[in-house]
């Protein structure tokens, strides 16, 4: 009868042992795959800096925002001060307290010291403009001439009507919008009458 429980209490030490042993052990192989995709970031190439939920912003010396950029990950290297960008947003701000919206599945930001020189941006690219949705697949923004500029296929909704183009700017300062080629147009007569609205202004 000992020599039974005697075994007994040893196997179950035995089984808490290795529990414990493989519970310590799978933790430790957690911390290590962690250790390791950490550093395979920090070893990519010419990467100075990994971050999720990136956000920078320009403000004025009034306190007026110039612009902002979100993303959900950003890669910054440091060599040629670019930032590559996933799932962006920029938001120039005008000085009527409006604001401007283009948005990308991916991009890159250029930057000269801190602030920014130009944005490109490509994959169901949507600018915000006032009550108009434009979409096309590229586009760049050029801080210095405060315009933004699409080379391909341009869809343009608004309320009573669409237009469609190749090649596209917007004059930022101006809030003008320009399609440079192959313009068409779609327009609702009746939606125009009901709105009052006779002309459309871009």
């Amino acid at each position: 009868m000992k020599k039974r429980l005697r075994l007994t209490v040893i196997a179950l030490v035995t089984v808490l042992l290795g529990t414990v042993s493989f519970l310590v052990g799978r933790s430790l192989f957690r911390q290590h795959q962690d250790d390791l995709l950490r550093k395979g970031i920090e070893l990519i190439p010419g990467v100075s800096q990994h971050i999720h939920d990136f956000r920078r912003v320009k403000v004025a010396d009034d306190g007026r925002k110039v612009w902002e950029v979100a993303a959900e990950d950003a890669q910054y290297f440091e060599a040629d001060q670019t930032v590559v960008i996933r799932e962006a947003v920029l938001q120039l701000f005008l000085k009527d307290g409006r604001a401007l919206g283009l948005q990308g599945r991916e991009g890159r930001l250029r930057l000269a010291g801190r602030d920014l020189t130009r944005v490109e941006l490509s994959g169901d690219i949507e600018v915000m403009l006032a009550d108009y949705e434009v979409r096309t697949d590229q586009a760049a923004y050029d801080h210095q001439q405060r315009r933004i500029s699409a080379p391909g296929v341009v869809r343009i909704a608004g309320r009573a009507f669409e237009l469609s183009g190749d090649g596209m700017e917007i004059d930022v300062e101006a809030q003008r919008l320009t399609l440079l080629h192959n313009v068409s147009m779609h327009v609702e007569p009746a939606l125009l009458q009901r709105e009052g609205d006779h002309d459309v202004p871009l």
